[in-house]
Protein backbone atom coordinates (compact mmCIF):
# COMPACT_ATOMS: atom_id res chain seq x y z
CA UNK A 1 0.00 0.00 0.00
CA UNK A 2 1.18 3.14 -0.65
CA UNK A 3 2.49 5.57 2.12
CA UNK A 4 0.13 7.68 4.03
CA UNK A 5 0.55 11.55 2.72
CA UNK A 6 2.61 10.49 -0.03
CA UNK A 7 1.16 10.45 -3.91
CA UNK A 8 1.65 7.09 -5.35
CA UNK A 9 4.26 6.96 -8.45
CA UNK A 10 2.25 6.64 -11.36
CA UNK A 11 2.78 3.54 -13.36
CA UNK A 12 5.11 4.75 -16.39
CA UNK A 13 3.08 4.64 -19.68
CA UNK A 14 4.51 1.92 -22.41
CA UNK A 15 5.53 4.11 -25.26
CA UNK A 16 3.50 3.38 -28.83
CA UNK A 17 5.52 1.70 -31.09
CA UNK A 18 4.35 2.75 -34.63
CA UNK A 19 3.81 0.28 -37.30
CA UNK A 20 5.75 0.67 -40.80
CA UNK A 21 3.73 2.20 -43.54
CA UNK A 22 3.17 -0.90 -45.59
CA UNK A 23 5.37 0.15 -49.26
CA UNK A 24 3.11 1.41 -51.85
CA UNK A 25 1.41 -0.65 -54.64
CA UNK A 26 3.00 -1.09 -57.61
CA UNK A 27 1.94 1.21 -60.39
CA UNK A 28 -0.42 -1.08 -62.51
CA UNK A 29 0.48 -2.42 -65.76
CA UNK A 30 -0.25 0.41 -68.45
CA UNK A 31 -3.57 -1.37 -70.52
CA UNK A 32 -3.35 -1.16 -74.29
CA UNK A 33 -6.79 -0.11 -74.79
CA UNK A 34 -8.84 -1.40 -77.86
CA UNK A 35 -10.15 0.17 -80.33
CA UNK A 36 -11.76 -0.20 -83.57
CA UNK A 37 -9.55 -0.25 -86.40
CA UNK A 38 -11.79 2.61 -87.72
CA UNK A 39 -11.33 4.46 -84.62
CA UNK A 40 -7.65 4.25 -85.03
CA UNK A 41 -7.47 5.71 -88.07
CA UNK A 42 -9.68 8.46 -87.69
CA UNK A 43 -6.89 9.44 -84.66
CA UNK A 44 -3.80 8.54 -87.12
CA UNK A 45 -4.87 11.08 -90.00
CA UNK A 46 -5.12 14.02 -87.17
CA UNK A 47 -1.49 13.79 -85.38
CA UNK A 48 1.76 11.66 -85.76
CA UNK A 49 1.81 11.96 -82.26
CA UNK A 50 -0.51 10.08 -81.89
CA UNK A 51 0.35 7.01 -84.01
CA UNK A 52 2.38 4.74 -81.60
CA UNK A 53 -0.65 4.53 -79.44
CA UNK A 54 -2.89 3.80 -82.25
CA UNK A 55 -0.47 1.39 -82.99
CA UNK A 56 -0.14 -0.78 -80.11
CA UNK A 57 -3.78 -0.47 -79.83
CA UNK A 58 -4.37 -2.12 -82.76
CA UNK A 59 -1.68 -4.88 -82.30
CA UNK A 60 -3.49 -5.80 -79.51
CA UNK A 61 -6.94 -5.79 -80.84
CA UNK A 62 -5.55 -8.00 -83.76
CA UNK A 63 -4.32 -10.12 -81.44
CA UNK A 64 -7.37 -10.70 -79.75
CA UNK A 65 -9.18 -10.86 -82.21
CA UNK A 66 -11.56 -13.83 -82.54
CA UNK A 67 -11.48 -14.09 -86.39
CA UNK A 68 -8.13 -12.72 -87.70
CA UNK A 69 -9.03 -12.78 -91.21
CA UNK A 70 -12.34 -10.85 -90.84
CA UNK A 71 -9.77 -8.57 -88.84
CA UNK A 72 -8.00 -7.76 -91.44
CA UNK A 73 -10.67 -7.80 -93.85
CA UNK A 74 -11.60 -4.41 -92.01
CA UNK A 75 -7.85 -2.84 -92.14
CA UNK A 76 -7.75 -3.21 -95.54
CA UNK A 77 -10.62 -1.47 -96.38
CA UNK A 78 -9.54 1.27 -94.07
CA UNK A 79 -6.39 1.47 -96.01
CA UNK A 80 -8.11 1.50 -99.23
CA UNK A 81 -10.14 4.71 -98.11
CA UNK A 82 -6.80 6.43 -99.44
CA UNK A 83 -5.81 5.09 -101.88
CA UNK A 84 -7.97 7.27 -104.37
CA UNK A 85 -6.04 10.43 -103.06
CA UNK A 86 -3.49 11.52 -105.23
CA UNK A 87 -2.86 14.98 -103.67
CA UNK A 88 0.07 15.66 -100.86
CA UNK A 89 -2.95 16.19 -98.17
CA UNK A 90 -1.50 15.98 -94.31
CA UNK A 91 -4.33 13.88 -93.40
CA UNK A 92 -3.36 11.35 -96.51
CA UNK A 93 0.56 11.73 -95.56
CA UNK A 94 -0.25 10.98 -91.61
CA UNK A 95 -2.25 7.75 -92.60
CA UNK A 96 0.45 6.32 -94.99
CA UNK A 97 3.17 6.89 -92.56
CA UNK A 98 0.74 5.11 -89.78
CA UNK A 99 0.14 1.81 -92.23
CA UNK A 100 3.83 1.93 -92.75
CA UNK A 101 4.86 2.04 -89.16
CA UNK A 102 2.02 -0.36 -87.96
CA UNK A 103 3.23 -3.27 -90.89
CA UNK A 104 7.12 -2.54 -90.17
CA UNK A 105 7.07 -1.53 -86.43
CA UNK A 106 8.66 -4.91 -84.87
CA UNK A 107 9.06 -4.83 -80.44
CA UNK A 108 7.21 -4.80 -77.75
CA UNK A 109 4.72 -7.21 -76.13
CA UNK A 110 3.29 -8.23 -79.80
CA UNK A 111 5.60 -9.02 -82.53
CA UNK A 112 4.26 -7.64 -85.93
CA UNK A 113 2.94 -10.93 -87.93
CA UNK A 114 4.92 -11.01 -91.30
CA UNK A 115 2.17 -12.93 -92.65
CA UNK A 116 0.08 -10.14 -92.30
CA UNK A 117 2.58 -7.95 -94.18
CA UNK A 118 2.98 -9.81 -96.99
CA UNK A 119 -1.02 -10.91 -97.31
CA UNK A 120 -1.53 -6.49 -97.07
CA UNK A 121 1.66 -5.97 -99.67
CA UNK A 122 -0.79 -8.56 -102.36
CA UNK A 123 -3.68 -7.00 -101.71
CA UNK A 124 -1.96 -3.44 -102.57
CA UNK A 125 -0.25 -5.21 -105.62
CA UNK A 126 -3.59 -6.43 -107.03
CA UNK A 127 -4.42 -2.99 -107.53
CA UNK A 128 -0.92 -2.00 -109.03
CA UNK A 129 -2.65 -1.90 -113.14
CA UNK A 130 -5.72 0.36 -111.47
CA UNK A 131 -6.92 3.18 -114.19
CA UNK A 132 -6.94 5.64 -111.39
CA UNK A 133 -3.68 7.39 -111.25
CA UNK A 134 -3.67 7.98 -107.60
CA UNK A 135 -4.61 4.68 -106.73
CA UNK A 136 -1.74 3.20 -108.80
CA UNK A 137 0.38 5.93 -106.71
CA UNK A 138 -0.14 5.31 -103.44
CA UNK A 139 0.11 1.09 -104.38
CA UNK A 140 3.50 1.87 -105.44
CA UNK A 141 4.44 4.76 -102.56
CA UNK A 142 3.06 1.97 -99.73
CA UNK A 143 4.21 -0.80 -100.96
CA UNK A 144 8.14 0.30 -101.55
CA UNK A 145 7.81 2.19 -98.02
CA UNK A 146 6.32 -1.23 -96.12
CA UNK A 147 9.51 -3.05 -97.91
CA UNK A 148 12.47 -0.67 -97.50
CA UNK A 149 11.79 0.10 -94.04
CA UNK A 150 11.10 -3.86 -92.81
CA UNK A 151 14.21 -5.34 -90.63
CA UNK A 152 16.71 -6.45 -92.09
CA UNK A 153 16.22 -9.45 -90.25
CA UNK A 154 12.68 -10.02 -91.46
CA UNK A 155 11.82 -12.79 -93.69
CA UNK A 156 10.00 -12.41 -97.21
CA UNK A 157 8.35 -14.79 -99.30
CA UNK A 158 9.67 -15.53 -102.84
CA UNK A 159 6.44 -14.93 -104.22
CA UNK A 160 6.07 -11.48 -102.46
CA UNK A 161 9.54 -10.50 -103.46
CA UNK A 162 9.04 -11.98 -107.49
CA UNK A 163 5.09 -10.14 -106.94
CA UNK A 164 6.88 -6.53 -105.92
CA UNK A 165 9.75 -7.01 -108.88
CA UNK A 166 7.14 -7.75 -111.12
CA UNK A 167 4.66 -4.52 -110.54
CA UNK A 168 7.42 -1.98 -109.48
CA UNK A 169 9.61 -2.54 -112.97
CA UNK A 170 6.15 -2.08 -114.76
CA UNK A 171 4.97 0.50 -113.19
CA UNK A 172 8.37 1.95 -114.25
CA UNK A 173 6.95 3.17 -117.35
CA UNK A 174 3.86 4.34 -115.87
CA UNK A 175 2.72 7.28 -117.96
CA UNK A 176 2.71 9.16 -114.56
CA UNK A 177 6.34 10.40 -113.32
CA UNK A 178 5.19 10.49 -109.72
CA UNK A 179 4.20 6.78 -110.04
CA UNK A 180 7.65 6.05 -112.01
CA UNK A 181 9.51 7.87 -109.35
CA UNK A 182 8.15 5.95 -106.77
CA UNK A 183 8.02 2.34 -108.39
CA UNK A 184 11.56 2.70 -108.85
CA UNK A 185 12.32 3.75 -104.93
CA UNK A 186 10.50 0.21 -104.03
CA UNK A 187 12.51 -1.70 -105.66
CA UNK A 188 15.54 -0.33 -103.89
CA UNK A 189 16.58 -3.76 -101.67
CA UNK A 190 15.60 -5.55 -104.70
CA UNK A 191 18.57 -4.45 -106.47
CA UNK A 192 21.55 -6.47 -107.28
CA UNK A 193 24.48 -4.60 -108.37
CA UNK A 194 26.79 -7.48 -108.27
CA UNK A 195 25.22 -9.15 -111.21
CA UNK A 196 26.15 -7.14 -114.49
CA UNK A 197 22.75 -7.98 -116.19
CA UNK A 198 20.61 -7.33 -113.07
CA UNK A 199 17.38 -6.37 -114.29
CA UNK A 200 16.40 -3.88 -111.71
CA UNK A 201 19.98 -2.32 -111.71
CA UNK A 202 19.42 -1.75 -116.02
CA UNK A 203 15.97 0.30 -115.07
CA UNK A 204 16.97 2.52 -112.51
CA UNK A 205 19.67 3.35 -114.91
CA UNK A 206 17.55 3.80 -117.96
CA UNK A 207 15.51 6.33 -115.98
CA UNK A 208 18.38 8.17 -114.42
CA UNK A 209 19.47 8.83 -118.18
CA UNK A 210 16.33 8.66 -119.99
CA UNK A 211 13.25 9.59 -118.24
CA UNK A 212 11.95 13.11 -119.34
CA UNK A 213 10.81 13.85 -115.63
CA UNK A 214 13.57 15.34 -113.62
CA UNK A 215 12.20 13.93 -110.31
CA UNK A 216 12.57 10.57 -111.90
CA UNK A 217 15.74 11.00 -112.70
CA UNK A 218 16.85 12.30 -109.05
CA UNK A 219 14.96 9.92 -107.44
CA UNK A 220 16.95 7.00 -109.81
CA UNK A 221 20.12 8.94 -108.72
CA UNK A 222 19.19 8.59 -105.11
CA UNK A 223 17.90 4.60 -105.04
CA UNK A 224 20.83 2.74 -107.31
CA UNK A 225 23.63 1.31 -105.24
CA UNK A 226 27.04 2.38 -106.20
CA UNK A 227 29.08 0.49 -108.66
CA UNK A 228 31.40 1.27 -111.22
CA UNK A 229 28.18 1.12 -114.06
CA UNK A 230 26.30 3.14 -111.60
CA UNK A 231 29.18 5.90 -110.34
CA UNK A 232 29.57 6.27 -114.05
CA UNK A 233 26.18 7.29 -115.09
CA UNK A 234 25.85 9.56 -111.66
CA UNK A 235 28.55 11.17 -112.98
CA UNK A 236 27.10 11.91 -116.36
CA UNK A 237 24.51 13.59 -114.56
CA UNK A 238 25.97 16.40 -112.84
CA UNK A 239 25.65 17.52 -116.47
CA UNK A 240 22.46 17.26 -116.64
CA UNK A 241 20.04 19.87 -118.57
CA UNK A 242 18.34 20.44 -115.07
CA UNK A 243 20.74 22.12 -112.28
CA UNK A 244 18.15 20.59 -109.22
CA UNK A 245 19.44 16.84 -111.20
CA UNK A 246 22.92 18.27 -111.38
CA UNK A 247 22.89 19.36 -107.67
CA UNK A 248 21.20 16.52 -106.76
CA UNK A 249 24.02 14.19 -108.47
CA UNK A 250 26.65 15.89 -106.85
CA UNK A 251 25.37 15.22 -103.40
CA UNK A 252 25.06 11.74 -103.33
CA UNK A 253 28.55 11.76 -105.19
CA UNK A 254 29.97 13.12 -101.98
CA UNK A 255 27.73 11.05 -99.47
CA UNK A 256 28.04 7.52 -101.00
CA UNK A 257 30.85 7.56 -103.44
CA UNK A 258 34.44 7.69 -102.23
CA UNK A 259 37.21 9.94 -103.67
CA UNK A 260 39.13 6.46 -104.16
CA UNK A 261 36.55 4.71 -106.09
CA UNK A 262 36.87 7.33 -108.81
CA UNK A 263 40.00 7.11 -111.33
CA UNK A 264 42.17 10.22 -111.34
CA UNK A 265 40.71 10.93 -115.25
CA UNK A 266 36.80 10.56 -113.69
CA UNK A 267 38.07 13.17 -110.53
CA UNK A 268 39.47 15.92 -112.86
CA UNK A 269 36.43 15.53 -115.34
CA UNK A 270 33.94 15.58 -112.42
CA UNK A 271 35.99 19.06 -111.29
CA UNK A 272 36.31 20.45 -114.88
CA UNK A 273 32.02 20.30 -115.33
CA UNK A 274 30.63 21.38 -111.82
CA UNK A 275 33.42 24.02 -110.75
CA UNK A 276 32.58 25.74 -114.02
CA UNK A 277 28.84 25.25 -113.88
CA UNK A 278 26.52 28.23 -114.92
CA UNK A 279 24.78 27.62 -111.82
CA UNK A 280 26.22 28.99 -108.68
CA UNK A 281 24.74 26.50 -106.18
CA UNK A 282 25.76 23.75 -108.44
CA UNK A 283 29.58 25.28 -108.47
CA UNK A 284 29.41 25.76 -104.57
CA UNK A 285 28.54 22.01 -103.96
CA UNK A 286 31.24 20.70 -106.34
CA UNK A 287 33.51 22.80 -103.88
CA UNK A 288 32.18 21.84 -100.61
CA UNK A 289 32.62 18.08 -101.96
CA UNK A 290 36.34 19.15 -103.15
CA UNK A 291 37.26 20.68 -99.41
CA UNK A 292 34.83 18.88 -97.21
CA UNK A 293 34.55 15.42 -98.72
CA UNK A 294 37.24 14.66 -100.65
CA UNK A 295 40.21 16.65 -98.85
CA UNK A 296 38.94 16.41 -94.83
CA UNK A 297 37.87 12.62 -95.53
CA UNK A 298 39.68 11.28 -98.28
CA UNK A 299 43.33 13.08 -97.47
CA UNK A 300 42.98 13.48 -94.31
CA UNK A 301 43.23 16.89 -94.54
CA UNK A 302 46.72 16.98 -96.23
CA UNK A 303 46.57 19.47 -99.22
CA UNK A 304 49.44 18.27 -101.00
CA UNK A 305 47.85 14.54 -100.99
CA UNK A 306 44.91 16.09 -102.41
CA UNK A 307 46.54 17.70 -105.41
CA UNK A 308 48.60 14.21 -105.88
CA UNK A 309 45.12 12.21 -106.26
CA UNK A 310 44.19 15.03 -109.01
Amino acid sequence: MPTRGKKAAAEPVPETVAEPEPPPPPPPEPVVKHISVAAAFHEAQLSFAKHRKCVEALQAARAAAKDVAEWDDEYFSCVACVLPIYKREAAAERIIEFVVRFATQHGGEVDVDEAFVEGLCFRLLKLANHKDKAVRFRVVQLTGRIMNQMAEEAEVSDDLFESIEKSMLARCRDKVPLVRAWALKGLFRLQDPSQPGDAITSELLRLMSEDTAKEVRMAAISTVAPSKHAIRAIMLRTRDSCAEVRLHALAVLRDKVEMRWLSISQRVHLLEGALLDRTPSVANACAEMLTGGWLRKGCDNDVLALLRAL
